[in-house]
């Protein structure tokens, strides 16, 4: 396939748009140039093309759940995602799977790291998110959230009542392991990887902390958790480690590239210097950090420490978007009011965080994040002819302060066509879109009992 005569944003650091040919083989990017030939081809005139973005931190299971948490601080919304989510079917997962997919795809993300679910799980529910992605043509790492100890970051005061028909009833670790061990042989290979994820470190043994780690590195997995989310969090480490939580995580040998974080936010400067250190990534999710008034992650001292910073939506009930362009321009201006105008994140940074970083989490630095020979041929197509586009003055600033994704009229995953003309290819959306509206109101039926006791919670 050729994409001739795009304008295009190579990434990698360089956000310099120019006029090239794409020529795609095997579902790599085989040249970027002129008077490049091929029998197929796209005519690129009227078109921008950008490596498509990697959502870095994104909870499929709450892709039904929009406009559900307005208002609620972090318990409270945890409480009623709990409440929205449990006791649902493989085809429930399925479908929220789906219809998260198709909104990501539709507007320029190509890859995402799905936290998946909300409470404990059977393969079947993992074949079900699995099935999801594949018929999308997705790239996507299935982060199988595991933990064996209490929720205590988001307990009421005093602990849950007696009778409380708590759904966060931690397994066994050495099941909950096998679990994951089960999934990784069943799923993990192609466009498609399962990852260990503990829920949050607060959350997990230091045993089962340490087996995620150990299955990782055996089997050249990913590692990916929410970490310092909220101040609680900050609070239960010391008590229970003498120590900060990342301190402790060093101790147990968690910190490398393999890690991945999510949130990040109450954390210090020596803390973030350490993560730096040892190349983890964390991933910066700006519109939920701020819904729940979880608070902000100091960017701007991460950034003068060298720290890989991603970017994520979060899930649909904290946000309520999954359009990565949103947090692409929230999380380079957020900060910029206390900040000297010399240090502000620009846009290139911003896209920076959106590809590279998140290949780097997605464990696919070097082969993915760019428009380059030998990388993967994940890329989008944007509609230059839109009115956010005219003129295309900066096409790397219109992209992070212009676009919201509407313009995206083609793309590609590993080469393969996945949206054309704007549709999602080989996804009966309307259908898709019929099922979805009335399942949130059969999970709360069916839920009842639990949705009356979450309401009734201090």
């Amino acid at each position: 396939m050729l994409i001739r005569d795009a304008l295009v944003l190579p990434g990698a650091g360089d956000w310099r748009a120019r006029r090239a040919d794409i020529l795609i083989r095997d579902g790599r990017i085989a040249a970027v140039g002129d008077g490049l030939q091929d029998s197929e081809v796209i005519e690129g005139k009227w078109l921008l093309a950008v490596p498509g973005f990697v959502n870095a931190h994104y909870h499929s299971p709450l892709s039904i759940l929009r406009g559900t948490a307005d208002g609620l601080s972090h318990p409270a919304f945890m409480w009623q995602n709990q409440a929205d989510t449990a006791q649902r079917s493989a085809h429930e997962v399925y479908v929220s799977a789906l219809l998260g997919g198709v909104e990501m795809l539709a507007t320029g993300t190509t890859a995402a790291i799905d936290h998946f679910p909300e409470q404990g799980f059977t393969l079947e529910h993992v074949d079900a998110v699995a099935r999801a992605y594949r018929e999308l043509g997705m790239r996507a790492a299935i982060a199988l959230r595991v933990f064996d100890e209490a929720y205590d970051d988001i307990a009421p005061p005093g602990g849950l009542p007696v009778g409380f028909p708590n759904p966060l009833t931690p397994a066994p670790l050495a099941d909950s392991m096998a679990l994951v061990e089960e999934a990784v042989k069943s799923h993990d290979g192609g466009l498609l990887r399962v990852f260990p994820a503990p829920s949050n470190p607060s959350r997990c043994s230091d045993a089962l902390l340490v087996a995620c780690e150990e299955l990782a590195r055996r089997r050249n997995l990913g590692v990916h958790t929410h970490l310092l989310e909220t101040e609680v969090q900050t609070r239960i480490a010391q008590a229970r480690y003498g120590t900060t939580m990342v301190k402790h995580m060093e101790r147990l040998g968690l910190l490398s590239p393999r890690l991945s974080c999510a949130h990040t936010i109450w954390i210090d400067e020596d803390d973030i210097a350490l993560l730096a250190e040892r190349g983890v990534t964390v991933v910066h999710n700006p519109e939920s950090n701020l819904k729940v008034g979880a608070g902000f992650m100091p960017l701007p001292a991460m950034r003068r420490h060298g720290l890989r910073v991603a970017l994520g939506t979060d899930g649909a009930s904290t946000n309520d978007n999954l359009v990565l362009h949103e947090a692409m321009r929230l999380a380079v201006t957020l900060h910029r009011p206390k900040e000297e105008r010399l240090r502000w994140a620009r846009a290139e940074d911003a896209l920076d965080m959106a590809t590279g970083a998140g290949a780097a989490a997605l464990q696919c630095a070097g082969s993915l994040g760019s428009i380059a020979p030998a990388q993967s041929a994940d890329l989008v197509l944007y509609d230059l002819a839109a009115a956010r586009w005219t003129p295309c003055n900066d096409a790397a600033q219109q992209l992070v302060f212009a676009e919201n994704g509407d313009s995206v009229h083609t793309v590609l995953v590993a080469g393969r066509i996945v949206v054309q003309n704007r549709k999602v290819m080989g996804i009966d959306v309307d259908g898709l879109l019929r099922e979805a509206r009335g399942m949130l109101a059969g999970i709360r039926a069916r839920n009842r009992h639990l949705q009356d006791a979450v309401k009734a919670l201090p």
